[in-house]
Order: structure tokens, then C-alpha cells, then sequence
């Protein structure tokens, strides 16, 4: 398609381009190479800044008589980068009348927040008071955005001011915003969609799981505002044939299937937007009987997308003819970086797969991965740090995560998802070292997320994020619950000598770090003052590591005792990434020396652009249809 008009560093026209601005169609150009997805972890990526002029508000406000679109290209301004994550969460939202964009982003210090964009201004404006927030969704009059943060839905005016609570909902969830003022969200996976009752009290299931299906994500009404749409997969790895559409009403009719795709769509006015294989469509429908008139038009090649996990898609669309979408180049894999205590870097390791999960061997020889993609052998990989080569873990083609290593780093404990993960969620096996056979070890009809192997070797660590439970390698191999409560928690690791266990907790809407006594769980102590996650402990079991919540590397001494004294953190040096109690972002050496640490890839182009009057491209894609037929 036209590169479009370049914007400068400060997201303005140049003064000769001004003028310039034409209408344009798309033309049969190659797209760049295909967005590849990376590891984990909350990722900062080059920066998000919607420009317009004043060609953007006119044609919006007055739709341009002639039949073809109008596009421009959307200039990166220095000091604001996406909110990245691994789930993969790349999502921004544009108000029904066009007008302002919103996104999360992080500026400078780091701290993650929401952001908007007026499509007539050449600056963002950061949004006080949301930090951490995530899933933007709007009010249907544009006059509100709601969104995620803290354990809780909640919505501010477009204008800003204090945000008001919608509902409290721990994990993390998307919403919606009905005409009437209903509101429904979707949990990521294992949950149907909610509609929140008037006053906020409670939540409803509006949707039921079909057999097969482990997750209803990317919920959106509809412009009746009685039937809304969601995205059914039955597979979280990369690739799930089987995830598909599907529209249902308010009042619980069964639900509609409308198209076959593994992203996210986006409802614009009388089309649904959705993406097969990079390129983004537009399907005509007839919503209030929910029939497709006609057939699927090319509208863009070459939008940003991942079909695995979630199947996130990276564009956003008015109810007015306004579409903005991104589009991607180079290598989208994240580093990992050697540093020392001081923050100097001191060497590196470079995979060659995309990865959402590392850890280190105990005797520092291996890295063991997981790949976010789905491949022949699985999805566990081995890097050789001496040789820095990569090599399969198992060859067994099911997905498999959370790689864990024993204590004398000859087996690597892990989770088996062999439907992807649906029901059985997931099974416990293991694999040694070179001999990529997979022994299965577990697995009923409960999720038991591998965590740790204790340091005698005799049993692992599992949970299903509220309980923690002991899993027996011999004799009676079925998990033991030793400890549990209501609030979400992650992380956990035993101490060297398994008398001491540090985990991360959700309490109050924060993240924090505890050390407690192992197994009785008693003299329970918070480590993180401010809010921390990832402990993790040096090799003598003295000192305790973690991540506080602006991504700084922390130190504090144990001396033990009992109770435990616990010293007064210390930081060390800057992570240069938004911490994620959920996933592994960095690792340490036994003798707390090193460190390796997720780094935010470089060398990685994000380019954002918008059409006005989107819909005048299709009557140029005629010979470029996409076929519904399975």
C-alpha cells in the first residue's frame, strides 16, 4: 500500500506535506515480512503516536464525497512505548465518533498508564490515576473509557478525573459497553462472558463454554445493543483451526457462529473487521438476523497479529469510517541481557525461537523455554549458554509451559496441555536432559502449575493460583495441598535448604512479595513494602531478590531465626522492563552475582497508519475475497 505522508520526531506534517494530503486507494504492494510473536512478559515496544491534521477532523466530521478513502501515515514521537505483555495484550481502542484513540503506555520513568489521543492533536496525553490499566473500552456517546487495572473494571471520563469502580474482577478482564449501559466482560481463559448487574453488585454468566473450548475473549456489542460478539478458541497454542466467531443475544439464545478466525474482530457499523493470515477483512453483515451479505474484501495487508494465546490483532475502528492498524517489521524476540550487581552488562544470550518463559539451570550451564508458538516438537526449547545453541527440549508435538529444573539440573519438570489447553487443562510430566523422551509424572481434571522442585529432589511445587500444593515423585503421586487462600498468588520457591518458601500475592489490588515458613506456613512476613514480584533467593538462601513495581531489581538479607528477620530492601540496578507477577522475567545466579534479564527487543519497527472513509478501499478489492468455506 502508499507509505503515505511521514511525520517528524514531534508527530507533526512537515509544512511541504500539508497541502499534500490526497486521497488515496491501496495499491497490490508486497507486504513486509509477517509479524512473528515473541516471549512473555510485559515488553516495551517502540513508541504509539496517532497524528492528524486537520484534513483527519474535517473529512471525519463532513464524510468526503469522493469514493476513495483518505490515508495517512502515523509518526512515532520519543518518550511513549505500547504496554506490552505476554498474553499477548496489543490493544488500543478508538472511540465510536472517531475522534480520540486510547492505549496504554508507558512514558519515561516507566509507569505504565492509559493514554489518550485526539485525532486532531500532535501530542498524548497521559491519563492520572490509571496506572497499570489495560482492555480500554468505550462508552457508546465516546464520553467515557473503560478499562482494567488493579483487580477491578473501571471507567473515567474522557477528560480524566478519579475513576470509578465497575466491578471487581481479580483476574484480568476486557469489557464492553452497551447503549443501555450494560456492561459484559470476558476473563482470558476456562471462564464465559459476565453482564454486571446495574448496581454493580454481582456478575452473571451471559455465555456458557461450548465442549472444547478454553477461552471466550474480545467481546463486543453489537449496534442494537442486544446482541453482542466473541472469539472462541479451543486452542491456546499458535495455531487453532477451530476458533471462531460467534454472535448470541442478551436474553441467552444459543449462539451464532459468523466467521472463522483466530484474532480478535472488531465490529465497525454494518461490518465485521477480522483478520486470516495478516491481512485484515471486512465482512458485510446484516446484524439485527445476523446474515453476511456478500463476501469477506481485502481492506490491509500485513496487520500486526498473533494467533496464539488469545489471537490478539493490532487495529481499531470508529463507527464512522475511521480505521487505524499497525503493521510490523524485523525481529520481535526479546533479549536476554548478563548484568551484574551494579546494572553493567556483562554478556547476553540469543535465542533463536520466541519464548514466554525462561529459567536457569541450577548449575548455570542451560536455559530451559517455552516458545509462545506451537511447533512439531513441542513447545520446549534448551539453549547451551557455553555454545549459545538451541535445541528441542522433547519431541513430543503437544503444548507444553513452565518449565522447571531439578535440583541437580538433569530433568526439567513441566506442564503437558495436549489439547492446547482445554480440559484436561493440564498434565505434569518431565524430561531428561538430552534425551527429549517426556515421562509423564501427573494429570487429572484440576490445573497443577509446576512452580519449583525441592531442593532434596523428592517433590515439586504446583498450584492452581490460589492453592499451593506438594506433588510427590514416588509413592502416592497426587498433589497435597498445604496451603490456600482467596487471593491469586504466584512464584512460589523454596529456600536452598526447603525450610523457607518466597512467593508473590494479590492482595488489596497489589502485588506483593512474602516469605513463610515451609510446610507449615507459618510467621508469615512481606518482604516488598511498595509492592514486588518474582522472588527469587541466592544460593546460601541469605539474600531474597525481587522486582518492585517500577521495575527495579531489589536485595534484602534474611537472617534466620524465628521468626525470620528480614532487612530493609535495597535497590541495585534498573530492569528496564514493566514487571509481571505471573510470568519469569529475569533469573540469577547462585552466587547472586549475575543476573539475566528479559531486555525489550531492539531493531523491531512498529509503523501505525489511519484511512478515513475505510470502506471506499473495498470497491478496489474486488478480485480479492476471502473464502468463508471450511
Amino acid at each position: 500500500m502508499p507509505t503515505g505522508h511521514q511525520f517528524d520526531k514531534t508527530g507533526k506534517l512537515p509544512p511541504e506535506d500539508v497541502g499534500a494530503v490526497r486521497n488515496e486507494v491501496p495499491s497490490t504492494a508486497a507486504p513486509s515480512p509477517s509479524l512473528r510473536r515473541r516471549k512473555s512478559v510485559i515488553v516495551v515496544l517502540a513508541a504509539i503516536a496517532v497524528v492528524a491534521v486537520s484534513v483527519v477532523i474535517s473529512s471525519r466530521r463532513h464524510p468526503p464525497r469522493e469514493s476513495n478513502a483518505v490515508r495517512l501515515s502515523l509518526g512515532l514521537p520519543p518518550g511513549i512505548t505500547l504496554h506490552r505483555s505476554w498474553h499477548p495484550f496489543e490493544y488500543m481502542a478508538l472511540s465510536p465518533d472517531g475522534e480520540m484513540l486510547a492505549f496504554a503506555a508507558s512514558d519515561a520513568s516507566g509507569q505504565s498508564s492509559l493514554w489518550f489521543r485526539e485525532l486532531g492533536s500532535s501530542e498524548p496525553r497521559k491519563i492520572e490515576q490509571t496506572e497499570g490499566a489495560l482492555f480500554p473500552f468505550w462508552s457508546p456517546d465516546s464520553q467515557f473509557i473503560g478499562f482494567w487495572a488493579g483487580g477491578k473494571l473501571q471507567k473515567i471520563g474522557r477528560s480524566g478525573g478519579t475513576p470509578e469502580v465497575i466491578f471487581s474482577v481479580a483476574e484480568v478482564a476486557q469489557g464492553t459497553w452497551g447503549p443501555d449501559e450494560t456492561i459484559l466482560f470476558a476473563r482470558t481463559v476456562n471462564s464465559p462472558i459476565f453482564r454486571v448487574s446495574r448496581d454493580g453488585a454481582k456478575a452473571t454468566p451471559v455465555t456458557s463454554l461450548l465442549p472444547g473450548q478454553v477461552s471466550q475473549m474480545w467481546v463486543q456489542f453489537l449496534p442494537d445493543g442486544k446482541q453482542f460478539i466473541y472469539l472462541a478458541r479451543t486452542s491456546l497454542a499458535a495455531e487453532d483451526p477451530h476458533a471462531k466467531v460467534y454472535a448470541q443475544r442478551l436474553d441467552g439464545d444459543a449462539p451464532t457462529e459468523i466467521v472463522t478466525t483466530q484474532h480478535r474482530p472488531v465490529v465497525a457499523d454494518e461490518y465485521l473487521l477480522f483478520i486470516q493470515q495478516q491481512n485484515l477483512y471486512a465482512q458485510r453483515m446484516e446484524w439485527n438476523s445476523l446474515r453476511r451479505i456478500g463476501e469477506p474484501l481485502l481492506v490491509a495487508r500485513n496487520v500486526a497479529a498473533s494467533p496464539a494465546y488469545l489471537g490478539s490483532s493490532e487495529f481499531a475502528a470508529s463507527q464512522n469510517g475511521v480505521l487505524i492498524y499497525g503493521t510490523a517489521e524485523g525481529f520481535p524476540v526479546d533479549q536476554l541481557r548478563w548484568y551484574a550487581r551494579d546494572g553493567a552488562t556483562v554478556g547476553g544470550v540469543d535465542p533463536v525461537v520466541d519464548y514466554q518463559q525462561f529459567t536457569l539451570s541450577p548449575d548455570g550451564k542451560h536455559l530451559a523455554l517455552n516458545s509462545f508458538q506451537q511447533h512439531a516438537t513441542g513447545s520446549l526449547w534448551l539453549i547451551d549458554i557455553g555454545t549459545n545453541t538451541t535445541t528441542p527440549l522433547t519431541v513430543d508435538p503437544h503444548a507444553q509451559s513452565d518449565p522447571v529444573w531439578s535440583p541437580d539440573s538433569r530433568y526439567v519438570a513441566f506442564n503437558l496441555m495436549p489439547n492446547g489447553g482445554s480440559d484436561p487443562p493440564f498434565l505434569v510430566a518431565k524430561t531428561e536432559v538430552g534425551k527429549q523422551q517426556l515421562e509423564p509424572i501427573y494429570g487429572d481434571n484440576t490445573a497443577h502449575w509446576v512452580e519449583d522442585w525441592s531442593p532434596d529432589g523428592k517433590f515439586l511445587l504446583t498450584h492452581d493460583t490460589r492453592t499451593l500444593s506438594v506433588l510427590p515423585l514416588t509413592g502416592d503421586k497426587r498433589p497435597q495441598p498445604v496451603y490456600s487462600s482467596s487471593s491469586r498468588k504466584d512464584a512460589f520457591h523454596l529456600s536452598p535448604d526447603g525450610r523457607l518458601i518466597a512467593y508473590d500475592e494479590l492482595r488489596d489490588g497489589r502485588w506483593d512479595v512474602f516469605v513463610a515458613s515451609f510446610p507449615a506456613f507459618q510467621d508469615i512476613k512481606q518482604v516488598s513494602p511498595a509492592g514486588g514480584v518474582q522472588p527469587r533467593w541466592r544460593g546460601d538462601g541469605r539474600e531474597l531478590f525481587y522486582i518492585s513495581n517500577d521495575g527495579e531489581m531489589i536485595s534484602v538479607t534474611l537472617e534466620r531465626g524465628s521468626p525470620v528477620k528480614i532487612g530493609a530492601p535495597r535497590k541495585l540496578f534498573d530492569t528496564g522492563f514493566l514487571p509481571d507477577a505471573t510470568v519469569n522475567q529475569y533469573a540469577v545466579t547462585p552466587d547472586g552475582l549475575k543476573f539475566l534479564v528479559l531486555q525489550p527487543r531492539k531493531g523491531y519497527l512498529e509503523s501505525y497508519s489511519v484511512i478515513l472513509n475505510w470502506p471506499a478501499t473495498l470497491k478496489t478489492s474486488q478480485n480479492e475475497r476471502f473464502d468463508l468455506t471450511p
